[in-house]
């Protein structure tokens, strides 16, 4: 009995002597670990009592830091099992896309009111698979919408590949022949390539190819037709 009075006397000291994480701290520190050219935009409170989101220039994160210490990681909400950075990231996805005519983008199939906008990349083997499934998802009412993200970055032979893809006369021929392996003539055109890209790296794409759905679903990664028609609603 006396042992756990004793145990239980620790914890409360412990909670009444709980330190927080101040916006400073983790400003400070971020400073410290934050390459030169990444621009800390704000810090906000979150409901977890010490931890912040930050947003930089070039990712979205959270942060709790004491001392010299700091750290970063994932925030979760238990009751809706979401992760509260991904649900941001996403938002923010689904409202920069929803701005991009479809005059700027490689359309596949005729309107149905449903699609999906892909990152892709002409050289992914996941994207070639994806690829693959385009001719059924229109048979079954779902239009893909291309936006171009050559991994390799801006001036790579991927990106060479994009650019001739946009400026092809037919771009889903063009898109097609890329995407088995074909050769595909180096073309140059005004293009939203790079525009595109960099998008992708704003958002936070990291890998190809990223579906977003018109509900504005965001799948990382490759589904089959029937995966992806379920996750659509359809």
């Amino acid at each position: 009995m006396l042992q756990f009075i004793k145990y239980s006397l620790i914890l409360l000291l412990a909670a009444n002597f709980t330190v927080y994480a101040s916006e400073d701290s983790v400003r400070q520190n971020l400073l410290r670990m934050l390459p030169e050219n990444m621009e800390i935009k704000r810090i906000e409170a979150t409901p977890m009592e010490g931890v912040y989101l930050v947003v930089t220039s070039a990712q979205t994160l959270y942060a709790y830091s004491i001392g010299n210490h700091i750290m970063i990681g994932d925030v979760y909400d238990a009751e809706r099992k979401v992760n509260l950075g991904e649900e941001r990231k996403f938002a923010a996805m689904g409202k920069a896309l929803a701005d991009i005519p479809e005059s700027e983008m490689i359309v596949m199939g005729q309107p149905t009111g449903r699609y999906v906008t892909v990152f892709t990349d002409t050289d992914c083997y996941y994207c070639q698979q994806f690829h693959q499934n385009v001719v059924e998802l229109q048979a079954r009412g779902m239009q893909v919408r291309y936006l171009m993200f050559p991994r390799a970055g801006i001036g790579s032979e991927s990106y060479h590949e994009a650019v001739s893809v946009w400026c092809a006369e037919d771009q889903g021929k063009a898109m097609t022949i890329a995407k088995s392996g074909g050769t595909v003539p180096r073309l140059s055109c005004d293009n939203p390539v790079e525009k595109q890209y960099d998008l992708g790296q704003k958002l936070g794409v990291r890998g190809t190819p990223t579906l977003v759905l018109d509900t504005g679903k965001v799948i990382p990664g490759l589904l089959s037709p029937d995966q992806l028609l379920v996750e659509a609603g359809m």
